[in-house]
């Protein structure tokens, strides 16, 4: 399949869209089941435009974008000061999020947004890129599998009282 899609890093105009489809891929992916007070209450405060903006100025974070057409089809997130759940990670990069809507799935957005990222990591001191992913997303645990990323834990991610079970993986250099 061809790419018809840009990327490009991120700029603090772009928080917006970011945000709207930053709720519109969590909610997809975690209220599978319906919605819930905790599910809602993350997605509007952790995915909230100022959240992004932050982030987006913050000199240890990178975000990538995937467009076509002008039209946002994924991000991805990067953090060089991440706390790693696993003492192995603690001089790695963390991969904080790679966000591809459902409808651009299979079309290389998330595979070149993940190569865009590693291509910056790879080319610094750092060791690896490590990421966290929800237990129950089999679909993102086989994508990463077939990148050559390898499950080396497990930790989980909280929020409202809740724990959801994650697996740690890494690709080393």
């Amino acid at each position: 399949m061809p790419v018809d899609f840009t990327l490009r890093h991120a700029e603090r105009g772009d928080a917006l869209c970011i945000s709207g489809l930053a709720t519109q891929v969590f909610l997809d992916t975690y209220a599978t089941d319906g919605m819930r007070s905790d599910l809602a209450q993350e997605a509007l405060s952790v995915y909230a435009p100022e959240q992004f903006r932050q982030r987006l100025e913050d000199r240890a974070r990178s975000l990538w974008l995937a467009e076509r057409n002008g039209h946002l089809l994924g991000f991805a997130e990067f953090s060089r000061q991440a706390r790693p759940p696993l003492p192995e990670l603690s001089d790695a990069v963390e991969l904080v999020r790679l966000y591809v809507q459902r409808h651009a799935h299979r079309q290389g957005v998330g595979q070149a947004l993940l190569q865009q990222v590693e291509s910056r990591v790879e080319n610094s001191d750092t060791p690896c890129l490590w990421l966290a992913v929800w237990s129950e997303n089999h679909r993102a645990q086989a994508f990463y599998q077939a990148q050559g990323y390898a499950c080396i834990g497990h930790t989980a991610y909280e929020f409202a009282g809740n724990a959801y079970a994650n697996q740690v993986f890494c690709k080393r250099w």
